[in-house]
């Protein structure tokens, strides 16, 4: 009892991680549908944007194989970690994907940077664009 009490634990666990990955892929794939509608964006970083979709890829199959572990007692721990690894680099690929066309579409939009609101720390990065200059002024008394 105490060992399938452990295992759901865990399995609460992932599920929150993957969810909380899961809502930063999320916010990202909102701001690329955004362009062009909104007249100022604030972009993360590219590390920031892509780390999203590898934790996400990375946690998401651990979850069936929980499942498997909790229902059925079998556990393929190398193929867990094949999974994961081929999920995390899956999902580099989507977020580095997301990334650049969110950054092609703000170009092509005719957004300006407002170098006023950029944001660097040593864990944290992001920029702001707005599409009339003049939005500049007001973000930054807002």
């Amino acid at each position: 009892m105490l060992d399938t009490f452990k295992k759901l634990t865990f399995l609460m666990f992932f599920i929150g991680v993957v969810s909380w990955c899961g809502w930063g892929a999320y916010d990202l794939s909102h701001t690329v549908e955004i362009v062009g509608i909104k007249p100022v964006i604030k972009v993360s970083g590219y590390l920031n944007n892509t780390s999203s979709f590898v934790l996400f890829g990375f946690f998401l199959p651990s979850i069936p194989m929980a499942f498997l572990n909790i229902f059925t007692g079998i556990q393929l721990p190398r193929l867990t970690l094949r999974l994961m690894l081929f999920g995390a680099l899956i999902g580099a690929l989507i977020g580095h994907y997301l990334d650049a066309s969110l950054r092609d579409k703000i170009l092509e939009s005719n957004y300006i940077e407002c170098t006023s609101e950029r944001e660097l720390t040593l864990k944290y990065s992001s920029q702001t664009y707005v599409l009339p200059p003049t939005k500049c002024d007001y973000t930054k008394h807002k």
